[in-house]
């Protein structure tokens, strides 16, 4: 009796220890689950875009705007876009984050789409990630951008014959101090583009100086008229700003307070600009349907992901040596006030990317005088596929906004939370004069009205040339 009380305590004392060990061992289980959980969802949270940057409303397409002359009725600001309009219109707009990457690029090569080709982890091909690819707000160098008020510079019309020799002369630019003294009635003036000492009229314009150029280098008196005019409308308080104008036509060009300033999604020009001088080379290595379903949703819907990926191709998987490819040829094209610090949505700590008005004004110009046959040389591989591309354009907010009906724009934008930028080629123009026009504008206390100053200003420009 005694030995069948003790077998039965055993057998419970087993079932007891049994089910403890149980209970432990789902314990460690569930633990070691809940700590792989944690850190896998971190890492989503710093790789997921949706996550880590926050999109900017401002900067959010707006649906409904008109490229005509519809219910425009100031005198003073024909065809201007009212800010109230445009409010209204981004309430109802929607962000276009659902682009379709396997719409083919422009390149006439055999292609079915993007190829599913295998990259690294950053760098698995186009996300649902468009504009604005917020990283955070960051200061150009050389450039105090405390105030409001506008220095005005006029580039000299070097010669551009050659990338070489544009390096040459623009270095010594971008390595002038840039002290705008704001809000105190100062204009500060960098010549060094300048072949031959400018000369300043009394409201602070600088006319253009005389040299050898793809332009006649003629001094052109329109010109300084409109950049004055266009130097007193920009805004006096919300952020800073530069301006590049370009009369393809005329063969005349200006720009105000040329310094440079957080690139945003222009930095994508550059990048495909890099792509398509290696684009035979990428494509053996990567195929041509992969890198035209990288560079059609890069440049008409702004993919983020998109513009990851094409630097990673640049540098054979290597990102940081992509960029530098980026960097290269920006150097050897004479775009010497841009650079490529950071990737896409990438932390600004130990970088940025950044740009001038008049970089983005001379990578327009030079792909629109490649197509039209007036380039003095062919200094871009695949001018023709880069314009195909940039005539795609989805975002239409900014400079295309409120221009006539009819008149077409190739053009890219860049937005963050406090920059609006954008560069475009006006062509189809009525009056017969194509211009290339490019707006950066950061530090911004109002990025749709900036968005609204951009839309109007642009059209005053247009028809200032074509009415």
């Amino acid at each position: 009796m005694k030995n069948k009380k003790k077998k039965r305590t055993s057998s419970y004392l087993l079932i007891f220890l049994s089910i403890v060990a149980v209970i432990l061992l789902l314990i460690i289980l569930y633990l070691t689950f809940s700590a792989h959980s944690r850190q896998r969802s971190t890492q989503l949270a710093q790789n997921d875009p949706a996550v880590s940057q926050p999109l900017d409303s401002d900067s959010s397409e707006i649906a409904g705007f008109t490229s005509g002359d519809e219910d425009l009725n100031n005198s003073e600001q024909d065809g201007f876009i009212s800010e109230d309009e445009i409010s209204a219109a981004e309430s109802s707009g929607s962000k276009s984050s659902n682009e379709d990457t396997s719409v083919q690029g422009p390149s006439q090569k055999k292609s079915a789409g993007p190829a599913q080709a295998s990259f690294d982890s950053e760098t698995a091909g186009p996300s649902q990630s468009s504009d604005p690819e917020v990283a955070g707000p960051s200061q150009a160098p050389e450039a105090e951008q405390a105030g409001s008020s506008q220095s005005t510079e006029f580039h000299s019309k070097g010669s551009e014959a050659s990338p070489s020799e544009t390096d040459d002369s623009k270095k010594a630019a971008s390595s002038k101090e840039q002290d705008n003294s704001h809000g105190k009635g100062a204009s500060s003036v960098s010549t060094a583009k300048a072949d031959t000492t400018p000369e300043i009229s009394d409201d602070g314009v600088i006319s253009p100086s005389h040299g050898s150029s793809a332009f006649d280098n003629r001094s052109d008196e329109k010109m300084d008229t409109l950049i004055s005019q266009i130097n007193s409308q920009l805004p006096t308080g919300n952020g800073s700003w530069s301006v590049y104008i370009c009369d393809l036509a005329g063969g005349s060009e200006a720009s105000i307070n040329d310094t440079p300033m957080q690139a945003a999604s222009l930095i994508k020009l550059f990048i495909m600009g890099a792509v398509y001088e290696n684009y035979d080379a990428l494509s053996q290595q990567y195929g041509s349907a992969a890198l035209d379903g990288y560079l059609t949703p890069m440049i008409t819907v702004s993919d983020n992901d998109a513009a990851n990926s094409l630097v990673s191709c640049l540098g054979s998987g290597d990102s940081t040596a992509g960029m530098q490819k980026v960097n290269s040829f920006c150097q050897a094209h004479g775009y010497t006030s841009t650079s490529m610090g950071r990737l896409l949505l990438a932390s600004n700590e130990f970088g940025d990317n950044y740009t001038s008005a008049y970089d983005c004004g001379k990578f327009l110009k030079e792909i629109y005088q490649i197509c039209t046959g007036t380039a003095q040389s062919q200094s871009l591989s695949h001018a023709e596929d880069m314009y195909a591309l940039l005539k795609q354009q989805q975002r239409s907010n900014k400079i295309p906004a409120a221009l006539p009906e009819g008149v077409s724009v190739a053009n890219k934008t860049g937005e963050l939370s406090d920059v609006e930028n954008d560069a475009g080629i006006l062509y189809n123009t009525q009056g017969g004069n194509d211009l290339v026009i490019v707006f950066l504008s950061q530090n911004l206390t109002s990025a749709g009205d900036a968005q609204s100053t951009i839309a109007q200003l642009s059209r005053s420009i247009y028809l200032y040339y074509n009415d």
